[in-house]
């Protein structure tokens, strides 16, 4: 479905509701919020790897990681990180990399293959845990290289960013996939006709969701008007 669509179901549930004209500003307001709340649901099940369950432990619907993987796979990309030496203990140094505050949830992580390096492919980057690290780094059988290139995850999203201390020192970037928090939520823009507002398509900005979840956009914003209605019912 279009902006415009998704607009239009609501508006026509709303009146059989007798809620009233919704503004194009409340709707934008709501579907920004739907958005919201439908892709950190994703997010959630993704990262647990398990389907949604209400509280007495049946499931909710048949929403698979498989499926809400599927869903956000728009919000999927990648971006190419420094590394930078941010400290020297003994025996080794660090190098950490900065994330910027986009970032939700990382998928994959690489070393990129460099001139300077004697790697000719992106190598995994494997991220270790804290109470695990200082046995790696001081093992002579499993210790960093460019080979096998390790690394330790600190911070979060909402508190500062994510960090990756990242070894051996050697590595200079990292090539990070990852799911953003979205920038642009759809729009239904509109010009005035006649004191009336009339959909203007080239100026409204279109939902990155894949068309099956539109449904539960428009279910959604009816819910925070206060209108109980389910997909099926479309």
């Amino acid at each position: 479905m279009t902006i415009d669509e998704v607009y239009r179901l609501v508006q026509t549930f709303a009146n059989k509701e007798q809620r009233g004209f919704i503004t194009p500003s409340e709707f934008n307001l709501l579907a920004k919020q739907a958005e919201i709340e439908l892709y950190n649901k994703r997010l959630s099940i993704v990262t647990e790897k398990s389907q949604p369950k209400k509280a007495g432990g049946f499931i909710e619907e048949s929403l698979t990681p498989e499926m809400a993987e599927q869903d956000i796979a728009p919000f999927l990309i990648s971006n190419r990180f420094n590394a930078i030496l941010s400290s020297v203990a003994t025996g080794y140094s660090e190098k950490e990399v900065t994330l910027t505050s986009d970032v939700l949830l990382i998928k994959e992580i690489f070393i990129l293959a460099e001139e300077s390096s004697s790697i000719n492919s992106h190598i995994p980057l494997e991220i270790v845990k804290p109470e695990d690290i200082n046995k790696v780094l001081r093992s002579s059988l499993v210790k960093p290289s460019m080979d096998f290139p390790i690394g330790l995850m600190s911070g979060s999203p909402v508190n500062g960013g994510l960090k990756i201390k990242v070894f051996p020192d050697s590595i200079s970037h990292v090539m990070v996939y990852y799911y953003h928090m979205p920038q642009t939520p759809p729009q239904w823009n509109y010009v005035t006709i006649a004191g009336k507002p009339v959909y203007d398509p080239s100026n409204s900005i279109q939902s990155r969701f894949p068309a099956r979840v539109h449904g539960e956009i428009v279910v959604k914003v009816l819910e925070y008007l206060g209108v109980n209605l389910r997909e099926a019912q479309l």
